[in-house]
This record gives structure tokens, sequence and C-alpha cells, in this order.
């Protein structure tokens, strides 16, 4: 949850009136201009490689200098509980991906010239930069996603988060072509440092880049969303769904030198007797079954590494039993990741936010949250020469 005060909790549904600005800058950031948008949307997800998309229609002579061709775009939420009072936050930060000309109702109803904008946080534009050519990397990892993120993004902020290690060395390894897909993995990748490290690369709501374990439950809860008279649920939807399930993670590590030993396999599973989905009871008899993954990588260098990310692996994949999309009280305060409780006709549920969707003229938003779990309830099983690769 983006930091704020006790009067802004304490004002959601409470009268508050809400305010947008989009900030453009055409020049890197130097020069912005602030404009209102007639429309704008601003959706997050922990599930996607792009973090924050953004959405929105200006009046064309707000628009005047804005092209897909450098620019980005900052949006700002301001919410007004008195004449004298307002809090402002920041949701996001974004390259500019498109713009169309489009028309839009003026205020005597007349049809106006405006521009539809669409834009990606900078997440795209690391997929987008893959190297010209092969090359060789190695170091402390703060090191080497340092100089692949701050060659395309000089000025990038880079924060370690909840544990992660920044000084963890990265053994010699060759990025071949797709900068991202070593940064933070892929469907198709192998070779990802998050995934060494047990963790997920993305950028914020200020545009700062953070290197964090993937979100569980058992954080403490940002917030308790209540519903009937005086909540601010005003609806939950459930769903279950077992396709993006699983619950056992094999890892190892490979060297790229065939002289050293590989590291591994482990095995992480979910064996806790009380879990829907533990691998120990049989389908005949009501069991959800072992639906592993696997995953290798020339990154790791001793086999507590390969525990550490298969662990970080599964976390996000277990307890994706039962989803629930929420509309509640605008509140654009609450992100993706965040852990909170949800009050229900059948007693409370922890979950995580997977994604918030905001539409800031409109003043609503939906959620989509999942249930997850935490690492100590992760067994693990390990095959391994226990040996170090040099």
């Amino acid at each position: 949850m983006i930091e704020v005060s006790k009067r802004w909790a304490s004002s959601v549904g409470a009268g508050a009136r809400w305010s947008v600005i989009v900030s453009w800058s055409s020049d890197g950031g130097q020069t912005w201009h602030d404009v209102v948008p007639t429309a704008c949307s601003v959706d997050e997800s922990t599930g996607q490689q792009v973090r924050w998309k953004l959405s929105c229609t200006l009046r064309k002579a707000d628009a005047e200098g804005l092209t897909v061709f450098g620019c980005r775009a900052r949006v700002f939420v301001s919410m007004h509980h008195t004449d004298s009072w307002e809090e402002t936050i920041q949701l996001g930060e974004f390259r500019i991906d498109t713009t169309s000309d489009t028309t839009i109702a003026g205020p005597s109803g007349a049809q106006v010239a405006a521009v539809q904008v669409s834009g990606s946080s900078w997440e795209q534009q690391l997929m987008d930069s893959r190297l010209v050519e092969p090359r060789e990397v190695s170091g402390a990892a703060i090191d080497v996603l340092g100089g692949l993120i701050r060659e395309v993004l000089p000025d990038a902020e880079i924060v370690f988060d909840g544990g992660i290690d920044p000084g963890r060395n990265i053994p010699p390894t060759v990025v071949e072509r797709d900068r991202w897909a070593f940064i933070d993995g892929s469907s198709s990748s192998e070779t990802s440092v998050a995934r060494m490290l047990g963790a997920q690369v993305s950028t914020d709501a200020r545009g700062v880049w953070h290197v964090a374990p993937p979100p569980v439950l058992d954080g403490t809860a940002a917030w308790t969303i209540e519903a009937g008279k005086g909540g601010a649920l005003l609806s939950a939807v459930a769903s279950e769904d077992r396709s993006t399930i699983r619950n056992a993670v094999v890892a190892r590590g490979e060297s790229t030198n065939t002289n050293v030993p590989v590291l591994g396999p482990v095995t992480v599973a979910d064996h806790n007797a009380w879990s829907p989905t533990n691998v120990d009871t049989p389908v005949s008899k009501g069991g959800f079954g072992t639906v592993p993954i696997f995953y290798a990588s020339s990154l790791f260098t001793d086999v507590s590494q390969v525990e550490a990310a298969a662990k970080a692996m599964l976390q996000p994949r277990l307890g994706v039993k039962r989803t629930m999309d929420l509309t509640t009280l605008f509140d654009p305060a609450k992100r993706a990741g965040d852990v909170g409780v949800v009050q229900t006709a059948d007693g409370p549920v922890t979950v995580v936010l997977e994604s918030v969707s905001c539409d800031l003229v409109g003043a609503s938003m939906t959620c989509q949250t999942r249930g997850t779990t935490g690492t100590e309830l992760i067994t693990t099983e390990t095959t391994t020469t226990g040996e170090t690769i040099a």
C-alpha cells in the first residue's frame, strides 16, 4: 500500500472528492506539462511482466508535442476532504506507447479534438532493449542488475527489499540477446538473476525499481475491507480455477563448465496435510495430485541458492485456488501485492491483491485477489552433491 496519512484512510468513502493530473514530458523529465484528463485509468498487476499500464484521453490542446518518441508520463491522484486539506499520491511512471486522435464532447456538447494515450511502466522498455551482441556479465547482483538497467535508464533507482542479498555473486554468464529475460525471467528463460535470488523485479508507483520476494500471506495486513453499512466492500465474486496451480518445483544448478558437478536437484513441495493441494493425498482419494514445474540455471553457486529460488517460484503458484473479484470504495493507495483482510458473510478472508484497476476520473476501482502460502509451509527434499560451483 502506498504510504498515506491516517486522515486519508479515515476519509475514504466519507465525502472525499478526487482529482487527477497527468504530467507528461518530451525531454526526458527536464520539464513537465500538467494537464487534466477527460478519462484516465491505471492498472497494476503482480502477475504481468509489465507491472503498470496507463490509458487516458487528453484534450488536443493539452497534448501538443506528446508523441511515442521519447515521451513519458506520470499520474497523480489527489484526495480533497475539505477546502483546506488535500493529499496527493503518484500512480505510476510510464513511457508513451501509443497516441491516437479522436473527438470528445466539449462543455457545450459539441465535439472537440482529443488524443487517446496509452503507456507502460519501464519494464517494457527493458524488454524492447535487447542486446545487440552477446555479453558476459559477472559480479555482485546489484552491479549486474544495475548495469543492465541503467544502460537503458541511466537515472534508475534500484532498491533491494525483504532480505534479498544485493551482494550475491553472479558467476560469469553470457547474456545472449534478451536483457529482460536475464534480469527477471520469462516462460522461455532458464537463466534469470531474479529467480536465482528468489525475487521479482518491477517498478513501484514512483518508477523506483524493486528487487523483492514475491508477496505471501504471512505478511502483516495493510488494510481491512468491511462489508455492510459503513464498509468499503461493495461486492465480491469468488471463483476457483486450478489451471495455474503448481504444488512442486524441481530445481537444479547446471554450470556451463562440464567439470563442475550439478547442484541438486532440489524439490520443494506442498506436504501440508491440511492443504487441498498437498502432494501426499492420492488422486484416487480426492487429492489434487502432483503438478510440478522444472527449473535449471547456471547462476547457482551452492545448493542453498537452488532451494531458495525453488521456494520463491512455488509461493505464488500455491494456493491460487480461489480468487475474489472485489468492487470496493475508491482508494487508489491500495496496490497490487498488498496483503489485506476482506470481511465476507462467511467470515474474514486474508488475501493478496493480484491486480488493481482504477478509473481515476470516475473514482471507481476493482481488485482481483488470490490466496498463496508462506515459505514455512513448504517442505524441501534435496538430492545433491553439496559442492559449490567455482
